[in-house]
């Protein structure tokens, strides 16, 4: 009979060794999501951020999702994907550029008050963020008529083959490594529920994402920042965990 006990035990350790891993990660986890504004830096850019240049807005919409794990106090890695609009104007409003982006980011960040996982008595938390990842890009070169305000495409970048004015275009999207650093303040609303506001800056290794193909020189690169509310599910799971007969 005893060592059909311990085999049993064995057993259920077996069995209960990844259930419980597997809850103790969901404790430390939280999935959310954001909305937000973007807006374009680089040189495709004059010194003015406008909201209405002939209908149209230097400042855009952008919907992010995000997860984490925490691993103590002051430490997170996690994952966000960030879709966005670009817009920019220049030379006096007779060049222009779109680009719609989809970002793909590993992310780390670190807690500054060492409150991460919200486990101590105060309610925010205040995060350094660092992260890489992948761009993939759509984007249009436009030289802009001054009076009437049209657009004509003069080169393109993953849009496909539409006609373009210089004959420049890229027909497949082309992905680039990114580079993301930011700063964001979280406030514990609950037990369940974090409230973010995020900002970041995602610089992007290629020039092609302003769709402008006369650029020869991949320096200086072009980048956005975003900024945004986030709200946050934290994961949590109770598993009824097995355990052997005492005697």
């Amino acid at each position: 009979m005893i060592p059909f006990i311990k085999k049993a035990c064995v057993l259920i350790f077996l069995i209960n060794f990844p259930v419980s891993l597997f809850s103790q990660m969901l404790n430390n986890m939280r999935i959310g999501v954001g909305v937000g504004e973007s807006i374009y830096w680089g040189t495709q850019m004059d010194n003015t951020i406008s909201t209405n240049t002939f209908g149209v807005s230097e400042i855009n919409p952008g919907f992010s999702f995000q997860t984490f794990f925490s691993f103590d106090k002051k430490q997170e890695i996690g994952i966000r994907y960030l879709s966005t609009e670009l817009w920019s104007f220049k030379s006096d409003n007779k060049l222009a550029f779109n680009a719609k982006v989809d970002e793909y980011s590993l992310v780390y960040q670190r807690s500054l008050n060492n409150n991460i996982d919200f486990k101590s008595r105060a309610n925010f938390t205040y995060n350094l963020v660092l992260g890489a990842g992948i761009l993939y890009y759509r984007s249009v070169f436009y030289i802009v008529d001054p009076n009437s305000g049209e657009l004509k495409p003069f080169s393109s970048v993953g849009k496909g083959a539409i006609d373009v004015s210089s004959g420049l275009r890229v027909i497949q999207q082309i992905p680039s490594i990114s580079g993301l650093i930011g700063f964001n303040i979280g406030y514990k609303i609950s037990e369940k529920f974090s409230l973010y506001f995020e900002n970041s800056f995602t610089l992007s290794a290629s020039n092609k994402i302003t769709g402008n193909l006369l650029l020869r020189s991949e320096i200086p690169a072009n980048g956005y920042t975003f900024s945004s509310f986030s709200i946050f599910y934290n994961l949590s799971s109770k598993f009824n965990q097995l355990s052997c007969p005492k005697f």
